[in-house]
């Protein structure tokens, strides 16, 4: 089972301006591959006001030594590889991989992905947020869907992202099995906002979802002293398999929202609900999902989801 929170589709384009002309240039058509699976990586030109992706020699280092050039003259990212390291630094995107716990079934690896800063390239961070964009393609199955502006807007708004691994996985970057991306908004001050949940179709059904909710779950615990108090999403009505998870988990839905959502090939409608989780009700964290007294529900709670969601909750 896939589980979308989400689910807006952007073009995302950029305009420069020089004078009496603009040029327009579309990420999209920066998408070439290397033979690793990576997106090859781009550099700048202020005097032509245009990206590439070609490098001069090669076998050489390119881009600061973040690449190497291959025999078609592109610079392609090095492939990071899964280690017993506590971190994983990945120099094209930005990105740390910081492991969390131990393996799950033995097989599956926790990272706590983050985003670190680099002051001397603006243009940067296309590489950190097309990472997570081409990852939720993948997991979602969505070829045409472009989820750039809201991570953006997710990540760059006290965002936090947690991925699944294989321990076998000869690419990190490569090889994420389940991924989610949550925020604090900052017009909610008491609330964690879960942007999106993913998991590969291959790895579904092993408990990576019930696994995140749990991390999720203690980590907005753990902040509870500075007023967190609730972890809300929304989920299209017709994603019945999230919307099941969730409820078992303790989630009740608060509201329904017509047409919140852009358009999604996998379901009929867009059309959302607004589901909320109380954390005061957390009694237990590792019974999350699978333990229906883990989470105390205000009848209340239950009343208000049929009422204004017309959804008699699943346990």
């Amino acid at each position: 089972m896939y589980f979308l929170s989400v689910n807006i589709t952007f073009t995302t384009v950029i305009k420069f301006l020089s004078f009496d002309e603009v040029r327009v240039f579309s990420f999209s058509d920066l998408s070439i591959r290397c033979p690793n699976g990576r997106q090859a990586l781009h550099s700048f030109d202020v005097t032509t006001l245009s990206f590439s992706v070609q490098c001069s020699t090669p076998g050489q280092s390119c881009r600061e030594r973040m690449g190497l050039c291959n025999e078609h003259h592109v610079c392609c990212p090095r492939t990071l590889k899964m280690s017993s390291k506590p971190y994983l630094y990945d120099r094209a995107s930005n990105l740390k991989f910081v492991r969390i716990g131990n393996d799950y079934k033995d097989f599956y690896r926790l990272f706590e992905i983050d985003l670190l800063m680099n002051s001397k390239r603006s243009y940067d961070y296309h590489s950190r947020w097309l990472f997570f964009d081409e990852t939720l393609i993948d997991l979602f199955e969505m070829p045409k869907a472009r989820f750039w502006l809201p991570i953006i807007q997710c990540l760059q708004n006290h965002g936090l992202s947690y991925a699944f691994v294989p321990n076998n996985a000869t690419s990190v970057t490569s090889n994420v099995s389940a991924m989610t991306i949550l925020t604090r908004k900052n017009d909610s001050l008491d609330s964690m906002y879960i942007c999106y949940m993913a998991t590969r179709k291959e790895h579904r059904r092993q408990g990576l979802a019930t696994q995140l909710l749990q991390h999720i779950v203690r980590r907005s615990l753990n902040e509870r002293e500075n007023g967190l108090q609730y972890i809300t999403l929304h989920v299209n009505t017709m994603n019945t398999a999230a919307l099941e998870l969730y409820e078992r988990c303790g989630w009740r839905c608060e509201r329904f929202l017509p047409g919140h959502l852009n358009y999604d090939p996998h379901h009929s409608t867009n059309h959302a609900y607004l589901l909320k989780l109380r954390l005061t009700g957390v009694r237990n964290i590792t019974g999350l999902c699978r333990d229906r007294y883990a989470v105390d529900i205000e009848p209340s709670d239950d009343e208000q989801s049929v009422r204004n969601c017309n959804r008699q909750p699943i346990y």
